[in-house]
């Protein structure tokens, strides 16, 4: 019996996440609660299921998707319950930096944009080109807006009030 390489195990899972945030992105909007809860089950995968392709910091080409694909997933988050939070960009500087405003619409759109393209690697057999690409891009881009984007999706779930 033959052992499943851990690696390609790891970028195989990745994809079935990647597949179902891009799906569930360029989708039609539901009730904005609900779209809350998928996108921070969603997000948490894509997270864990990074984590284990590694951390090592290739190069990758800047691919855009389609601006048609885009607006979709901005479309998408126009619903979302939550539009804009405060966060610190590096928060192991003690004492911390001044806060900054995130925006919820904007990390949906840049996590879809730096995910898109691997997942059309992957779905083209060049898996290789995709595990790099979104190591590459969640050490370096997406992974920012995703831990922000759950931070505050968690925020509001939890019925955390706005001051």
């Amino acid at each position: 019996m033959e052992r499943e390489n851990p690696e390609q195990v790891a970028v195989e899972a990745f994809a079935e996440s990647a597949r179902a945030y891009c799906t569930w992105a360029t989708s039609p909007p539901g009730p904005p609660e609900e779209e809350a809860q998928r996108a921070i089950e969603l997000i948490a995968d894509l997270i864990a299921r990074a984590c284990r392709l590694g951390w090592h910091e290739g190069v990758a080409d800047f691919r855009q998707p389609a601006e048609e694909q885009i607006e979709r997933v901005r479309t998408k988050a126009r619903t979302m319950p939550v539009t804009s939070y405060s966060e610190i960009f590096n928060n192991l500087i003690v004492p911390p930096e001044e806060p900054v405003t995130g925006n919820l619409g904007e990390d949906i759109e840049h996590i879809y944009c730096d995910v898109a393209p691997g997942l059309e690697f992957f779905e083209q057999g060049k898996v290789q080109e995709a595990a790099d690409h979104w190591q590459f891009w969640f050490a370096n881009h997406w992974g920012e807006h995703a831990t922000s984007a759950l931070r505050a999706l968690w925020s509001h779930l939890a019925g955390r009030e706005r001051s």
